[in-house]
């Protein structure tokens, strides 16, 4: 069975993370995702103690870049699928439906 690593690209995202990190959590499985991992590029809004509050997440710094971002989560996950969520896939009205309708058997 293959195991989903989630990789979440994030700068000065605080009060999104705020929604998104619960949702991952109640909406995930351990059987299926083996990590959850938030690369932080230079947050200044206090992202890094919401992920602190969460200790099934991952919070690992790189340099600021979102494409250099996701190369640095890629290389640390453990899983043998990479999915990578941005905020902007998160706050999309229409995945979260079609998200809900996925995991809701």
């Amino acid at each position: 069975m293959h195991s989903i690593s989630i990789l979440i690209p994030v700068l000065n995202e605080a009060e999104n993370l705020q929604e998104l990190i619960p949702y991952l959590l109640k909406n995930s499985s351990t059987q299926n995702i083996k990590d959850i991992i938030i690369v932080d590029g230079g947050s200044t809004d206090g992202t890094q103690n919401i992920i602190q509050h969460f200790s099934q997440v991952k919070l690992v710094q790189s340099e600021k870049g979102r494409a250099k971002q996701m190369n640095f989560g890629a290389k640390i996950a453990k899983g043998d699928i990479l999915y990578f969520f941005t905020r902007r896939l998160f706050s999309s009205k229409r995945f979260r439906q079609r998200h809900f309708r996925a995991y809701k058997y």
